[in-house]
């Protein structure tokens, strides 16, 4: 196989020829700790002015004295990058969080806690390369409170919080399965549904190859499960105005084994014979009502990714047979290594693959709620926010709908000792106890064209790679969709800027719509759906200022603007674009 190279921020194992991770956007070279800006670099300065330590290796230097101040200075050093991590880096170093060990006493594989073994690798580097001393009995220097500090900061609250798994549980009351919500530790951690095929053995064997292997893994044993064409095939016959039920409604209509049979896409009173274009157009079509905010099924959350509606009964009575068949949609696409172009919120990947969500998980999908319960954790004096156990849940056309989070919670008040039960109530609430059916309905059509067992040995960062693939930026779109702000702005100056964009790869477009809207994602409709953080439309801007208003491109990620500098040549200001993108990749920007 082909070198493989491991990003430092996440651990994933990319092909040589990647210049930056796939996975996580993360520059090759990058390095998180055992290096600190040289006071050269280190310095701000006021106004508009940016802040110069970049992130290329060639503007930091090794402390390689062996002082506690040195190791200190690493310390705080590692912490400031590792609070500064993005979204989509956050994402993939949790991936780690939790691991599959053999139970002594059962002799199952099960869930167990990792303690963040990327930060005890990265420590012995720190080690090695400050000949650390032995500990002092001083307190100078203390290992495990360096260890200690250095895992606080990588995944925030995954280590002091505790993890649950949802699981498919079959009872009288519910023969066709309905979701259970478990402590983590302990739980098994492969369910295998034919023995005969999948041992858990040999599943935790796959699970620790890389992503690249695993897929090769995934390709071979799907590839078993199509049905020959001469055996028939699947057919859907399409109207287009009245795509997603039609899908939907013919999806559920299909036996398992035509969920393993080729598929052709028909769309009706229109000429022209399906040799896997109209498959395509079909899977885009559907991905865009599936996902539209007016269907009703999903909504936006962080990062333009896509999380369970709790209300999506009022987008239609059948609205679980609606997700069974988007289970099956979505498994269709993994089944035939269709992409998806839409992301799901990272708690939906992990509660399909059954591995453990964290209270820090939340940050993916309201990171102010997110925030607010995390104060409300640290601080006392709660009961001044007149808060109760109960949530209001917005509803079309009508009243907000309280729903309590325990018996009689609306008439129970939030104190500070009863303030841990609350911030639980209120993540189960979310992650699990609002979109339950949903859920159940969303992955029994998943399980329905792609078994489980065979999904369990990606982790939740890899599942979404295998469904979504490497990030695009569609740069025509992009810019049919820009508008410009002020008289500074330059004809000849935009077209370069359009002209180096075009010339970026993949990864580059993917960081500069980071650096400039706060996303490296794309809405699902494209650039013309760009909206706010309170979710309104809000198209991609580009405002013209001039060199000495400020030497670099500038973001306005609240308003998806870029403040474009009116450089004299396309070579000065690909080389400024460059840097800012450069920067964004652990979090600094230019302003």
């Amino acid at each position: 196989m082909e070198n493989l190279w491991a990003c430092d921020v996440c651990d994933f194992k990319n092909y040589d020829g990647h210049k930056t991770c796939i996975l996580c956007g993360t520059e090759r070279d990058f390095t998180l700790y055992g290096k600190v800006p040289s006071k050269r670099t280190a310095a701000v300065e006021d106004g508009n002015k940016a802040a110069t330590a970049g992130l290329s290796p060639t503007n930091f230097v090794l402390m390689n004295d062996s002082t506690p101040r040195t190791i200190k200075k690493n310390r705080n050093f590692a912490k400031l990058r590792l609070n500064n991590l993005n979204i989509r880096q956050k994402g993939a170093r949790r991936r780690h969080d939790w691991v599959r060990n053999v139970d002594e006493q059962s002799g199952n594989i099960v869930w167990g806690r990792n303690r963040d073994i990327l930060d005890h690798k990265v420590l012995k580097r720190i080690v090695v390369k400050d000949s650390l001393p032995p500990l002092a009995d001083d307190g100078d220097f203390d290992l495990p409170m360096l260890r200690d500090s250095v895992s606080s900061v990588s995944s925030v609250g995954s280590i002091a919080s505790v993890g649950y798994v949802s699981k498919m549980v079959m009872t009288p009351r519910h023969p066709d399965g309905r979701m259970s919500f478990e402590t983590a530790e302990g739980q098994t951690a492969f369910q295998t549904v034919n023995p005969t095929v999948f041992s858990s053995a040999e599943l935790k064997d796959v699970s620790q190859l890389s992503f690249q292997q695993k897929h090769a893994w995934f390709v071979q044993y799907t590839s078993t499960m199509e049905v020959p064409w001469e055996y028939g095939h699947m057919l859907l016959e399409i109207d287009r105005a009245n795509l997603l039920h039609n899908s939907c409604e013919q999806l559920l209509w299909a036996t398992h084994d035509q969920l393993h049979q080729s598929l052709r896409i028909k769309f009706l009173n229109e000429p022209g014979v399906d040799a896997g274009g109209l498959e395509r157009e079909w899977f885009t079509l559907m991905t865009e009502e599936i996902f539209d905010e007016r269907t009703g099924l999903f909504g936006a959350c962080m990062d333009n990714a896509y999380m369970i509606r709790a209300t999506s009964s009022e987008a239609s009575e059948d609205h679980l047979m609606y997700f069974q068949a988007i289970g099956r949609f979505i498994g269709r696409g993994l089944f035939e290594g269709m992409l998806l172009d839409a992301h799901l919120a990272l708690p939906l990947y992990k509660h399909i693959l059954g591995t453990p969500i964290t209270f820090s998980d939340l940050e993916f999908i309201d990171v102010e709620l997110y925030n607010n319960l995390k104060w409300l954790k640290q601080n006392k004096g709660v009961e001044s926010l007149c808060l109760d156990f109960s949530v209001n849940v917005a509803q079309y056309d009508k009243e907000p709908l309280t729903i309590d989070l325990c018996p009689n919670g609306r008439h129970i008040a939030v104190t500070d000792d009863n303030k841990d039960e609350y911030i639980y109530l209120r993540f189960k609430w979310i992650m699990m106890t609002s979109i339950s059916p949903q859920l159940a309905s969303l992955i029994k059509g998943i399980y329905s064209v792609i078994p489980l067992e065979m999904l369990s040995v990606f982790d939740h960062q890899e599942l979404e790679l295998l469904m979504c693939g490497i990030p695009d930026v569609n740069v025509d779109d992009w810019k049919a969709h820009t508008t410009y702000i002020g008289n500074e702005c330059d004809p000849q100056v935009i077209e370069w800027f359009w002209e180096v964009v075009t010339g970026f790869s993949t990864e580059q477009r993917a960081r500069l719509l980071q650096f400039t809207t706060g996303s490296a994602r794309v809405p699902v409709q494209g650039f013309k759906t760009l909206t706010m953080n309170d979710g309104r439309i809000c198209l991609f801007a580009i405002q013209g200022i001039r060199k000495e208003e400020c030497l670099y491109p500038r973001a306005h990620t609240c308003f998806n603007r870029l403040d474009l500098p009116m450089y004299s040549s396309k070579k000065d200001l690909e080389t400024a674009l460059t840097m800012v993108i450069k920067m964004e990749v652990t979090g600094f920007t230019i302003e």
